[in-house]
């Protein structure tokens, strides 16, 4: 007891302790988001949002959890969104002053974190910013919706490479990749597909030989250089 006498959050009533040490906030804001999310693993979700919540976790790790709390169809995703960029902005004093380039950078590796390397060279390119840039909230938004966008298109790519590669050898040959998109685009899967003559275009620009073959990293390379 003598430990409590000693504490001065010990003598307020519960509703005073919550308050005063901010988790009344904290649960406001947990159950809000809850509902906003529905998530179909509450309990899961709640521990990841209390770690993002946590003092120890910096600024950039929360707004990317924070992105990726829901996907972008979901209703509650825009809102999702714009908690990151306001996380990130408050580091700056708020009033929508912008993000630094180098905290943009930074949350857009950490979102293109399983992308191949080159490609996310490549992204950072499309995105034009440096670090000693400021980003503003409408370049905030459209750079994330440019990588997540680019994050389903890698998915499809990969999913098209091992459907291609039925040995599961990690590599296929140039001539059947050719055969493949003609038939991909011939029949209208739904996959977002290229034209052939756009890859044989793209692959002379990275010295591929057309009668090779090309790993995952290559093929994903070639799709992605004819979206830019």
């Amino acid at each position: 007891m003598a430990g409590n006498r000693e504490n001065p959050l010990s003598a307020l009533q519960p509703e005073e302790y919550l308050e005063k040490t901010g988790v009344t906030a904290v649960l406001k804001d947990l159950m809000t988001v809850l509902l906003e999310n529905r998530p179909e693993n509450p309990v899961q979700f709640i521990s990841e949002y209390l770690k993002t919540s946590s003092q120890s976790c910096t600024g950039i790790l929360k707004s990317y959890k924070l992105i990726k709390l829901c996907r972008e169809e979901h209703d509650s995703f825009m809102d999702n969104l714009v908690a990151a960029y306001m996380n990130l902005d408050s580091k700056r004093g708020g009033n929508n002053a912008g993000l630094t380039g180098s905290e943009y950078l930074k949350l857009i590796r950490m979102l293109c974190l399983d992308f191949p390397s080159e490609i996310v060279e490549e992204v950072l390119g499309v995105l034009g910013k440096r670090e000693s840039d400021v980003v503003v909230f409408e370049e905030f938004i459209a750079g994330i919706q440019t990588v997540l966008l680019y994050e389903d298109f890698l998915v499809e790519a990969e999913t098209i490479f091992h459907y291609l590669d039925r040995e599961n050898q990690g590599r296929i040959s140039v001539q059947k990749f050719f055969k493949a998109i003609d038939k991909l685009n011939l029949y209208k899967t739904g996959l977002r597909v290229p034209p052939t003559d756009d890859i044989k275009s793209v692959m002379r620009t990275l010295t591929i030989d057309p009668q090779g073959s090309i790993n995952f990293e290559e093929f994903a390379l070639a799709l992605f250089k004819t979206t830019i």
